[in-house]
């Protein structure tokens, strides 16, 4: 043996749970360094708009992740089965040089293939329903394309006579 330690696994890629990249359920953009602590110290610290929000999610069983690092950024939520990135902006938002970085953390998560749907904090708490409503219709899936009918399908197959 040339020091190489040899895959317990039979396939390379391993298996859900340990550790391995993509195969064990990862983000294709994995958490920088530190992005990890940081989202746990930010669920540790939601807002009461992102709380009242994840409630309301939750009860939808989407699998909707809160605080969910991608990259440098941690998303408020996150819907990994069709890439839904949705950010609760507070007051904050509002001023300039946070506009200019909230485009440019937009810009880049759409680079990456990510749908990015913001809402001030304020609708959020006026209007939780409507919100919750937008975000299912944003995750659900696209619906299946119409396809033409089989050829046959209701004529009768056979003349008998």
């Amino acid at each position: 043996m040339s020091g190489e330690r040899e895959s317990p696994f039979p396939l390379e890629g391993g298996r859900a749970g340990d550790g391995g990249g993509a195969a064990a359920g990862r983000l294709p953009h994995g958490p920088a360094a530190g992005g990890v602590a940081r989202a746990r110290r930010l669920r540790r610290e939601m807002t009461g708009a992102e709380r009242m929000l994840w409630a309301e999610l939750r009860k939808l069983k989407l699998n909707v992740r809160r605080q969910a690092p991608i990259g440098r950024y941690v998303a408020d939520f996150f819907h990994p089965a069709s890439g839904l990135v949705v950010e609760i902006d507070g007051p904050r938002h509002d001023e300039p040089e946070t506009i200019g970085r909230d485009l440019e953390r937009t810009a880049w998560l759409q680079a990456q293939g990510y749908r990015v749907v913001r809402f001030p904090e304020k609708q959020v708490r006026d209007a939780l329903a409507q919100v919750v409503e937008r975000i299912a219709a944003e995750a659900a899936p696209p619906p299946s394309p119409t396809l033409p009918p089989s050829r046959g399908k209701g004529e009768a197959r056979w003349v008998v006579r």
